[in-house]
């Protein structure tokens, strides 16, 4: 039996806790996002599929 393994509830509870944003909200109407982390730039985009791709 795995020790490690997480209750339903505790899991729930986490993603409750979790900020939620609608992707166009965050992608604008272009569908790209411009993300500065620890001194990197990242382009969170929306692919002609509807996927979401994150590239340096």
């Amino acid at each position: 039996m795995n020790s490690r393994r997480e209750s339903p509830s505790t899991v729930t509870r986490r993603e409750e806790d979790t900020k939620a944003i609608d992707s166009q909200a965050l992608l604008g109407r272009d569908g790209r996002l411009i993300i500065h982390h620890e001194g990197r730039r990242y382009v969170l985009r929306r692919t002609r599929l509807g996927k979401l791709i994150l590239t340096t």
